[in-house]
């Protein structure tokens, strides 16, 4: 069972902090911004998505840092033991067809769905077709645990 990992964010001015199980974002802990003076600084959110549902993710605030982390690291033991494995693939599954779909943009490839006859080539070279894609995407571009 992977442990929680805890990366520093730089896309915020704020301080925030990404928490991770394995591969998967599965959190946040954070500085607010634009809270009023006396409420909580500090925020967190438990859960992810896709591969959860909207009632099992949680969020909420705290005063200090480590409040924060407690009431996540609470959050996360009540939710850890309603996911399987599924859970995080639909996740993963998710995260590499958008990469792919990324690339192909980058490349200038049109995708299956945007061309009439409904077949396209892979910025890898394979033909790939409306039925195929996401077998496709799955096998060769979604990275390996």
């Amino acid at each position: 069972m992977p442990a929680l990992t805890r990366r520093r964010s730089n896309d915020s001015p704020q301080e925030s902090w990404h928490i991770f199980y394995g591969d998967v974002p599965v959190g946040w802990i954070g500085i607010r911004s634009g809270v009023p003076v006396g409420l909580d600084l500090w925020g967190w959110r438990c859960g992810f998505s896709p591969g959860m549902e909207p009632g099992q993710q949680c969020d909420g605030s705290a005063a200090t840092f480590k409040s924060a982390r407690t009431a996540f690291l609470f959050a996360w033991r009540h939710v850890l033991p309603h996911l399987g494995e599924a859970n995080f693939e639909a996740f993963r599954r998710d995260r590499a067809f958008h990469k792919w779909k990324r690339r192909m943009w980058d490349e200038g490839v049109k995708l299956p769905t945007q061309l009439a006859s409904g077949r396209s080539k892979c910025f890898c070279g394979a033909a790939i077709n409306l039925e195929n894609t996401e077998q496709h995407v799955y096998e060769k571009h979604m990275a390996t645990k």
